[in-house]
């Protein structure tokens, strides 16, 4: 009898260790984990810099020699974290002249609040991936940003392809593969970036992209969607960004601006200071690492928080008080939901 009670009792804290241990791995995939970063290839041999989750040991690493001195922390070519649930996947499209590497306090940041982050080298990358020089020879743009009705849904289009590729690249990667989540994909371009991904959801209605569905335009290049007037066609939810002193935020706001063209829902924050490229490494000029820049940055962390807190509501489906309330890091913030 005394066996058996001992076998009972042995057996049920098995059970609640189980249980526990269930419970303990589940409240740990909500919270920041360590970070991974791999680099990949487009099929012409440009670079695609890819950041996700995985449970080894993150290290300081210097992305590029380009940095001046402003490091990440990763886990280089880390076994990615297959513990937790499919991760919704970000595609990230840089400005124009910038590079996969050129906001990393955003694209890290990203996969350490468990998404898998994917960022190609464009043809007009000046920063590429490997490189220890800035190369602005592949810059010139397919039509004049002066002449926004010249552009047409031909215009930048092979930023689109690099995007959709990158996704094909990450389902036929044997490691990616098994964490990320190809139902739930976001997009989040910076200037030319932006008006990429803004693409994406239907600004060009010949480029939507179905997989993708929320979308973050950093301070995005809108006007030819705004004189074309195909800005209603968008079909997932939005958030544009935009700062004080950038020369694109007046395109985003007023009557005839991006934001009261584009449907529910929508969202717009407003940077207290801030220029064009905010959202760009050079914010945490002076800043030895991406910790150390949202700790001091007011405006790395609103870029961050609003980002986040956007991507968990239609990525992950969960609540996301920020975009409830305004913050005080930020002059505007308005939502349509």
């Amino acid at each position: 009898m005394l066996k058996r009670r001992i076998a009972i009792t042995v057996g049920l804290s098995i059970l609640l260790q189980l249980v526990f241990d269930k419970a303990v791995l589940a409240a740990d995939c909500d919270a920041p984990q360590s970070v991974g970063y791999r680099v990949l290839a487009l099929e012409d041999g440009r670079k695609i810099a890819v950041w996700y989750p995985t449970d080894e040991a993150e290290q300081p690493i210097a992305y590029s020699r380009l940095s001046f001195a402003f490091q990440g922390s990763a886990a280089q070519n880390a076994n990615p974290l297959d513990a937790c649930p499919l991760m919704p996947i970000v595609l990230f499209s840089h400005s124009h002249g910038g590079c996969a590497l050129q906001s990393i306090f955003i694209t890290e940041e990203l996969a350490r609040r468990g998404y898998v982050v994917a960022a190609p080298d464009h043809a007009d990358a000046g920063c590429p991936i490997g490189s220890g020089d800035f190369d602005f020879n592949s810059m010139p743009t397919d039509e004049s940003f002066f002449a926004p009705d010249e552009w047409t849904d031909r215009s930048e289009i092979d930023r689109m392809n690099d995007l959709r590729e990158v996704l094909q690249i990450i389902a036929t990667d044997p490691e990616l593969q098994r964490i990320a989540d190809f139902s739930h994909v976001g997009a989040v371009g910076h200037s030319l970036g932006g008006y990429a991904v803004i693409g994406m959801a239907g600004g060009w209605p010949s480029w939507r992209t179905p997989e993708i569905m929320a979308v973050v335009a950093l301070s995005p290049y809108v006007v030819p969607f705004i004189v074309h007037g195909t800005l209603g066609d968008i079909g997932v939810p939005v958030m544009y960004q935009g700062a004080q002193f950038d020369w694109i935020t007046p395109t985003l706001v007023g009557e005839f601006g991006a934001y009261a063209s584009t449907p529910s829902p929508k969202y717009f924050v407003k940077l207290n200071g801030g220029t064009h490229f905010e959202w760009t490494n050079l914010l945490c000029l002076g800043e030895p690492n991406v910790a150390a820049c949202l700790d001091h940055r007011e405006n790395a962390r609103a870029i961050d928080r609003y980002m986040v807190a956007f991507l968990d509501r239609y990525l992950k489906g969960k609540s996301a008080s920020d975009l409830d309330s305004e913050a005080l890091e930020v002059d505007r913030f308005r939502q349509d939901p």
